[in-house]
């Protein structure tokens, strides 16, 4: 089966086939389905004209409104890739935010509704689980939707349950667009971004989360990060309760930060909330490692908390939700960052370049590239004659990835959802309190930072590690050499050449000899026609060798043309 046929497989049903075909159609991309040949397998798609709103628009623009007919799955793979525009073009990525999730709730009753999947899951009766719960969603999104509803113990939960048949549905999807990134590649040039790539990234991160037990314990986990952090807080988890396709939360007693006018609420409590907000996701980004990677608004609750009776802090705090989205950087990734912020502001190109390099998992020779150095040295030269107390960090992050972005480095996802974080966080914050100095509430963060990286005690630590590498390298280096030493005995061992541009002074040798071999005929010639010459000259009985020897000049002078000719015919010396 050819390669359309495949696809055509892969789609599932000849109904879904059509569904998707309809909607290339509609929203302009009908070319496509006649160079990948889709249209001669997938049949019963006539009579289909363009939308009216997909007309005269430009590709990203059409491409959303294809996601959002689509459904879902779509939905949320364009949601999702509106975070990464190191796999999508900038444009793109733009585009995709304005993707809309809202849409009505699987029903409660039904073989494929709610209700049963909780019946599933909790392997009981829905009454046996909970004293009440109510059947009306008051939440729903394109994966999940939230049901507000009681223990019998009396306490108020959130359950958070994953739409019936959405994992069958994302499987087939998933397919589906595997297959389309496939064909796209196959038959597209420069489409502008690596399609395998953009479907493997969202694949990975539906897997994370459609885990309702893995965001349980991102939850937990950010919870006991903050404990003792006042004004920040996370819902408690019900372990009990929960399930991979169902999350139970404490029911937040606030207001989601979104649905405030922030133009009614006092100055001193708009600066608490900002203060809080940026705490908590720069104290995730710079200090733990660990951080919710999708911080708007929508989701945090704001709250009402208990201060200190002589505190003149407003009793206001804020309350993250939805922490399925996060991202984890390791030790070695935030030494990195320390490295490019300290050789940013000391103007230092080697070190910055070179940490470029590391953090895009570049080739190394790409450090000598003229292009590459210029655009590095631009970039530090926005931030000339500044220091750690004026940096924005999110700015910095975000330009010094463009400059990888534009010479096809792949930023790793989780310093992308870090930038994405740091950003959202510094929009809140200058909305909801535009006087409220953030630049100097990072920077003890920033500087922590740096501080870990080059302190005496960071120096003293890497020099041990580095001993210790030394010592084991001693300690196995006999054994290692013991062990090559036995292979080359055996014959074991094989050297592996590589010639680079061995093909090139082939083609110079033979042009050599072909020229010394040309070289060489003429001479004969000519040393043969004068021989006859002079033997002529010695005896003009016949006067044949001199006939002869002409004969042999004429010869010499007709190769000799012949190879100008060829030389210049065929772009041969």
């Amino acid at each position: 089966m050819d390669l359309a046929g495949r696809a055509a497989q892969a789609l599932g049903t000849a109904q879904r086939a059509r569904t998707v075909a309809t909607a290339l159609i509609r929203f302009g991309f009908g070319e496509f389905l006649t160079q990948t040949t889709l249209d001669k397998v997938i049949k019963g798609v006539t009579g289909v004209d363009i939308a009216p709103e997909a007309a005269e628009q430009p590709m990203p623009v059409r491409v959303r409104l294809l996601l959002e007919d689509l459904g879902p799955t779509f939905i949320k793979a364009g949601q999702i890739l509106s975070t990464r525009p190191d796999l999508i073009p900038p444009e793109w990525a733009i585009e995709f935010k304005k993707l809309q999730s809202d849409i009505p709730p699987a029903p409660w009753e039904g073989d494929d509704g709610v209700k049963a999947r909780l019946e599933s899951e909790y392997a009981m009766p829905i009454d046996e689980a909970f004293a009440s719960i109510e059947t009306e969603a008051f939440a729903a999104a394109s994966m999940a939707q939230v049901h507000r509803a009681t223990t019998h113990s009396g306490e108020a939960v959130v359950l958070k349950v994953l739409r019936p048949g959405i994992r069958g549905v994302i499987r087939a999807d998933l397919e589906l667009m595997e297959w389309l990134a496939r064909l796209t590649r196959s038959h597209f040039e420069n489409f502008g971004f690596d399609a395998d790539a953009v479907v493997a990234e969202f694949a990975r991160q539906l897997e994370r989360e459609t885990d309702l037990e893995l965001e349980a314990r991102n939850v937990m986990r950010m919870a006991q990060d903050f404990e003792s952090v006042p004004g920040v807080g996370f819902p408690r988890v019900f372990h009990d309760l929960t399930r991979r396709s169902v999350l139970a939360l404490e029911e937040v007693r606030g207001t989601v930060l979104s649905k405030i006018d922030y133009a009614t609420m006092p100055d001193a409590e708009r600066t608490a909330l900002a203060k809080h907000a940026a705490n908590a996701v720069f104290k995730q980004c710079l200090e733990i490692g660990f951080f919710h990677a999708d911080p708007h608004p929508g989701n945090m609750f704001v709250v009402s908390r208990e201060t200190e009776a002589d505190s003149d802090e407003p009793g206001v705090g804020i309350v993250f939700i939805d922490c399925g989205m996060t991202g984890l950087i390791d030790p070695g990734t935030m030494r990195q960052l320390a490295q490019l912020v300290h050789g940013t502001v000391d103007g230092d190109l080697d070190r910055v370049v070179r940490t470029a390099l590391a953090l895009g998992s570049a080739d190394p020779t790409l450090a000598d590239d003229r292009g590459f150095r210029t655009d590095v040295y631009h970039f530090i030269d926005n931030f000339k004659g500044g220091t750690l107390e004026s940096l924005r960090m999110g700015v910095l992050l975000d330009e010094f990835f463009n400059v990888l972005r534009n010479h096809k480095l792949q930023c790793p996802a989780d310093i992308v959802y870090l930038i994405k974080a740091i950003t959202t966080i510094e929009g809140v914050a200058e909305e909801l309190a535009p006087e409220f100095d953030l630049v100097s509430y990072v920077t003890p963060y920033v500087e922590r930072l740096v501080k870990q990286r080059y302190s005496l005690g960071a120096i003293k630590e890497r020099f041990q590690g580095a001993a210790i590498a030394y010592a084991d390298l001693v300690e196995e280096l006999p054994g290692e050499v013991t062990d090559l030493m036995t292979r080359i005995k055996r014959n074991q061992v094989s050297l592996n050449l590589e010639h680079r541009g061995l093909e090139r002074l082939t083609s110079e040798i033979e042009r050599a000899s072909m020229n010394i071999s040309w070289s060489l005929v003429l001479a004969a010639f000519i040393v043969g026609a004068a021989l006859l010459v002079l033997a002529d000259s010695l005896d003009r009985s016949t006067g044949i060798l001199a006939w002869l020897a002409g004969a042999l000049f004429i010869g010499a002078l007709v190769l000799a043309v012949g190879r100008l000719v060829w030389a210049r015919l065929f772009n041969r010396d």
